[in-house]
């Protein structure tokens, strides 16, 4: 599944098995191994964490 934000997409491959966030960085571990995506504001990386979270059931 892919996740757009300003005209960018992130690709994730679920099952995502971890999450970290910090400040306004995402760091994930999907099938493909880690990935790590920077949001120029916390509200938007906010929002990816929440995609994350509810696309991975």
């Amino acid at each position: 599944m892919s996740y757009r934000v300003n005209g960018h997409e992130i690709t994730v491959d679920f099952p995502v098995n971890s999450i970290s966030v910090n400040k306004s960085s995402i760091a994930f571990t999907d099938s493909r191994g880690k990935n790590r995506e920077t949001f120029s504001k916390r509200t938007e990386a906010l929002k990816f964490m929440k995609w994350l979270l509810t696309s991975n059931k």
